[in-house]
């Protein structure tokens, strides 16, 4: 069996590139297993080389429009592609929007906001937040036998390179070493100012041998002061990349990681990272709640709350305490098994594969 997916994906600075990054992950998937792909919202802008090969045809959204008109957008191009199966990872799909690609009969594999639930009626209802349960959204689904809910780290999608980690034969770190590196990285979109804040508290104060690894995609509009900053600090207190083209070197290579509630949250916790988080909107703060819980990481707020005693305070103490940083590294490592990808694709076409 083959045939086309096609993704509606949302992305922006605002918003971040993790959504993209799941596609192209899922996608990647797909080219694998003989199906053909159409990414439906993003720019060309965000357009890479290796994308020629993940979608077969990129279609672009300047204006979204209301509910109605978008989702007439993804029905008439799922009629010109012969697509029947959809991947939303746009969390605008609303009631409305979601009962229009249901009379259609399409089967569709939906992302959400756990921020600000509705009424849900997808095939699959995919949260990899390790705070999500399926008991707590059985008000919300329309139908819930109809509805599989997918959630928890299992189903988190990773890229290639970070997935790999999972049943290394080695750990992705050297367990027990003094901290030397911390990596603070928001995301590659607009960190909102958690970045600034990170190097105004935490630089050249950690101790003579640590140095900030920071990370900012280029839409990030606070890059060029970021950049600014770093140059002006003493040699050794901080290193500044933008889109550095072998992230998952750069994280193993860390110690630490100072981030947010999105995707990085699973690479972080692959690489076996202890993680103290600044969620940057309302959305991520549940999943920092849940590896909080799971796995002892520090979850110290909302950008914009969160005080520079607080900041320092809870990195300095975690950098002290190398019992608790081993005991955090070994609880995600066993949360995220690199298997997500594979998990959500064979779950949206119904494909019965090896146990995962």
């Amino acid at each position: 069996m083959s045939g086309t997916v096609l993704f509606r994906c949302n992305v922006s600075a605002s918003v971040g590139i993790g959504h993209l990054m799941r596609c192209r992950e899922m996608a990647r998937y797909l080219k694998e297993i003989g199906w053909r792909t159409v990414l439906l919202g993003p720019p060309e802008s965000l357009r890479q080389p290796q994308d020629e090969m993940l979608f077969d045809r990129w279609c672009d959204v300047e204006r979204r429009g209301s509910s109605e008109e978008d989702a007439a957008r993804v029905l008439a191009l799922c009629d010109t592609e012969g697509a029947r199966h959809v991947v939303m990872d746009d969390y605008r799909i609303d009631p409305p929007y979601q009962a229009m690609l249901r009379r259609a009969g399409l089967r569709w594999l939906q992302q959400f906001d756990a921020s600000n639930p509705w009424m849900f009626q997808p095939d699959l209802l995919v949260n990899a937040s390790p705070f999500e349960r399926r008991e707590d959204y059985l008000p919300w689904l329309e139908t819930p036998e109809r509805t599989r809910t997918l959630f928890g780290p299992s189903y988190a999608v990773l890229r290639p390179a970070f997935a790999a980690l999972a049943g290394a034969d080695s750990p992705p770190r050297v367990e027990g070493r003094e901290v030397r590196r911390v990596l603070v990285a928001f995301g590659g979109g607009d960190d909102r100012g958690a970045i600034a804040q990170a190097l105004r508290v935490l630089a050249g104060r950690l101790g003579p041998s640590v140095t900030l690894v920071i990370v900012s995609g280029a839409a990030n509009p606070q890059r060029d002061d970021i950049a600014r900053s770093v140059a002006q600090l003493p040699a050794g207190q901080a290193e500044f990349h933008v889109n550095p083209p072998d992230m998952t070197a750069l994280m193993r290579d860390c110690d630490l990681a100072l981030i947010g509630g999105g995707t990085m949250s699973y690479e972080a916790a692959i690489c076996g990272l202890p993680m103290v988080f600044v969620g940057l909107a309302p959305n991520q703060e549940r999943p920092c709640l849940g590896w909080q819980a799971l796995t002892g990481a520090l979850f110290l707020g909302l950008v914009g709350t969160v005080e520079d005693a607080q900041l320092y305070a809870a990195v300095s103490s975690l950098i002290e305490d190398i019992d608790r940083r081993r005991d955090m590294a070994a609880r995600g490592r066993e949360l995220v098994d690199g298997k997500g990808t594979q998990r959500l694709v064979n779950a949206l076409l119904e494909r019965k594969r090896d146990r995962l």
